[in-house]
């Protein structure tokens, strides 16, 4: 990812976070109950450019990645294969797995990929309850 798109998604980020549109604004962050059993995390698993496939797929299987990674315990709630990329891997993990996940991704790929790592929390259920209150809204109107 260049500097240029690094600093673009920051933006986007950093604008989505603080913008409050009227419907937000008035959405109690209270009455949505955050999963606090795990925490939700994004690996972006980039492709050594100057690496063949059975280049790469040596140096997974050398370092036991498939093995290791991700380790006992951690959902994964999607692994999608993008090409020109790499992987994008979206986990649900407890807090005590953190680590664990952390070193399988240092011990397993550092050779093949170069790895990004952001936790998040699924915003789904926000944006639902702020359909259902517009819906209410209307329908009252």
């Amino acid at each position: 990812m260049t500097l240029f798109q690094r600093v673009s998604l920051a933006a986007i980020v950093l604008a989505c976070l603080t913008w409050k549109g009227p419907s937000m604004a008035a959405e109690d962050p209270g009455s949505i109950a955050p999963d606090s059993d795990r925490v939700m995390v994004t690996v972006f698993l980039k492709h050594t450019q100057n690496l063949t496939l059975e280049q790469m797929g040596e140096n997974l299987r050398a370092n036991g990645f498939f093995e290791k990674f991700p380790p006992e315990g951690v959902e994964v709630v999607s692994w999608l294969q993008l090409m020109s990329f790499g992987h994008v891997v979206t986990m649900k993990v407890p807090p005590a797995k953190v680590r664990e996940l952390n070193r399988s991704i240092e011990s397993g790929s550092y050779s093949t990929f170069k790895s990004e790592v952001y936790l998040g929390y699924d915003f789904w259920p926000v944006i639902q309850a702020v359909k259902a209150r517009r819906a209410e809204e209307m329908s009252e109107k």
